[in-house]
């Protein structure tokens, strides 16, 4: 599931289950639910060829490179005409003996990379909608007491990632992209990974979203799968 990730985490959230079991371990009262918005992801400033203006006067490198090399895109007037109507996020919050994910975004359209095949839907300016998949990868830190011989002593798990597949659907319009949804909950990623009762700590450490590729398949594994967007604000 190698997906080099390097994009920063922004926002962490502590997810409760609560239940009658004991638990020793620090947990909150209760913490449900995290709303995440999603932005497009950029390559990390190694070389800096600019400096930012004052009071960030940092170096910085010019032009901003995405790191989904063409695959997948948004609307942006400035860059490609269409208009800016690109809104995403993802939604975490715990049920009866689980843990819920539910992610929307909206004009999704294929870069020029991508194959004609899940591009068929043109636009009025800008790439057609994409109607192929990608994933939504979330990655937890999981702290409960379900560990050791006797499954009751009280620990902190390896970071782990829960991948999830999203599809993409073409829209009527002419001026916005495909829209690309998923609901599916961590249990039904991996049966019996969340027990109510079991008073668990989720510490969610990253939320990104993996673009198709060029064929718009995640799981061919034709060509490279980038980052396409990472959880993070956008200010106007």
């Amino acid at each position: 599931m190698g997906r080099g990730r390097a994009a920063l985490a922004v926002a962490t959230l502590a997810v409760l289950l609560p239940g009658s079991s004991p638990a020793s371990h620090v947990r909150p009262r209760g913490a449900t639910p995290l709303r995440l918005s999603m932005v497009p992801a950029y390559k990390q400033c190694t070389s800096p060829n600019r400096a930012h203006g004052a009071p960030l006067s940092y170096p910085s490198c010019s032009p901003p490179v995405p790191t989904e090399n063409g695959y997948q895109t948004i609307g942006t007037p400035d860059v490609n005409g269409a208009g800016a109507n690109s809104v995403a996020a993802v939604s975490v919050h715990v049920t009866v003996g689980d843990v819920r994910f539910d992610a929307d975004v909206t004009d999704v359209r294929c870069g020029p990379a991508t194959a004609v095949t899940v591009c068929a839907n043109p636009n009025a300016a800008d790439g057609p909608d994409y109607s192929g998949n990608m994933q939504l990868t979330a990655t937890a830190r999981i702290t409960d007491h379900d560990n050791g011989p006797s499954h009751t002593e009280a620990a902190t798990m390896w970071d782990i990632p829960f991948p999830m597949d999203v599809d993409c659907t073409n829209t009527a319009s002419t001026s916005v992209g495909s829209e690309c949804v998923t609901h599916t909950t961590a249990n039904a990623l991996v049966p019996g990974a969340v027990q109510a009762g079991e008073r668990i700590v989720w510490a969610m450490e990253k939320m990104q979203l993996f673009d198709g590729g060029p064929d718009g398949d995640i799981h061919r594994g034709e060509g490279s799968v980038n980052l396409f967007l990472t959880q993070g604000v956008f200010v106007p």
